[in-house]
């Protein structure tokens, strides 16, 4: 468990020590607003159940809540009965995943896109060396998931007690980092110790506080030959090297070989079988999707990626009637297709990730990347 610093939110501290299911909350708030508690809720647990109140006129927050994953929200003033019948279908799904706990929503290796078949060979053949890996891709895209499946595909048949540890930078104190993952000797921690002839995840590798990053080479170093280190980001480590805010002779020890995890928009076709994996892990395989709603799924943009593709299809698969996801049971932002990006947002987008993965393999020399894309190293930025 991460350790609390003195200026942490009573609430973040609240939420650490108890580890609660399922929190009501208010969006306007002093210190603190609903939408960064959520935010910071689902950092520490991704399946806490949150449902959140507003007054009428921040709807618009509200439905911001649901694309971050929020269960539900209710607009004030609301009745008694309202409010616990959000609560008992919130207690529902709890008790759905906890019975289905042997199925869990993984689709990091589910699919036929090319996308998804990219994912897997690139699994499959990282999963052959003992070299690290840096997993990167945005928020949502199931980069731990990936994570454990290369350590699955490493183990032998002969071996398959090797541990795997992991710990995440973004939720861990500097001394715990230097305690579990470095240790106070630079030669690595307790965890690392757990882990040997195993494999150790450390995600959010980017909130890793740059003044402990040469000290994690060195660890690495030391242990190179004992335990497998397996990193995940949604940052741009390149540019963070070039602003000098992350160390470059740790990007570099991370960094050669890498693994991008695809957005579930460039994994669209694969969506029926995303659906029926997270209809599995909640008990309800008699589930249908209409014709009408799948084409809508395939057709949104998913900027919360897989976190939100999950909620989605869990609060319509309660919602809907005679066993069949229908349209009306998708949120407004699927349906109302006036939020969709434009075209030229996209390419820009699309634009900015090739440069990006054409720089990256050029090992952040800007020079050689822009003669490769034909342009200038300045628009490389």
């Amino acid at each position: 468990m991460a350790k609390i610093g003195p200026a942490e939110s009573p609430k973040i501290s609240i939420s650490k020590e108890k580890c609660p299911d399922l929190v009501l909350t208010d969006l306007k708030m002093e210190q603190m607003d609903g939408l960064e508690l959520m935010r910071r809720l689902k950092e520490i647990d991704p399946n806490v159940f949150v449902i959140v109140m507003t007054a009428h006129a921040d709807v618009e927050n509200a439905m911001a809540s649901m694309k971050m994953g929020a269960f539900d929200y209710l607009t004030k003033p609301f009745k008694l009965d309202q409010l616990m019948a959000a609560i008992n279908r919130a207690d529902e799904r709890i008790d759905a995943m906890i019975a289905g706990e042997g199925h869990d929503s993984n689709f990091a290796l589910l699919g036929d896109s090319d996308a998804s078949q990219k994912l897997k060979q690139s699994v499959s053949r990282i999963a052959e060396s003992n070299s690290p890996v840096l997993i990167k891709g945005p928020k949502g895209t199931q980069k731990e998931l990936v994570a454990s499946a290369i350590h699955g595909a490493s183990v032998g048949e002969d071996e398959n007690e090797r541990p795997f540890e992991s710990i995440d930078c973004a939720n861990s104190a500097s001394d715990e980092i230097v305690d579990r993952l470095i240790g106070s000797d630079k030669c690595g921690g307790g965890l690392v110790k757990d882990a040997a002839r195993g494999t150790v995840l450390v995600e959010n590798v980017d909130q890793l506080p740059i003044e402990l990053q040469p000290d994690l080479g060195s660890a690495m170093r030391k242990a190179k030959n004992e335990t497998r280190f397996l990193f995940t980001t949604a940052a741009d480590l390149d540019g963070a090297v070039a602003d000098e805010s992350f160390d470059e002779s740790l990007f570099y020890r991370i960094s050669t070989q890498s693994i991008d995890c695809p957005s579930l928009e460039k994994r669209l076709e694969d969506i029926p079988l995303f659906a029926e994996s997270v209809l599995q892990g909640l008990g309800k395989e008699s589930v249908q999707i209409s014709e009408a709603a799948r084409r809508l799924l395939q057709s949104y943009g998913w900027p919360g990626n897989f976190t939100e593709f999950r909620q989605v299809i869990e609060n319509a698969a309660a919602d809907c009637s005679d066993d069949t996801i229908e349209e009306a049971d998708l949120p407004d932002c699927i349906r109302e297709t006036n939020q969709w990006s434009s075209l030229a947002d996209h390419l820009e987008a699309a634009s900015r990730e090739y440069k990006a993965r054409i720089l990256n393999a050029c090992q952040g020399d800007s020079k050689k990347a822009a003669k490769i894309l034909d342009c200038k190293p300045s628009e490389l930025s």
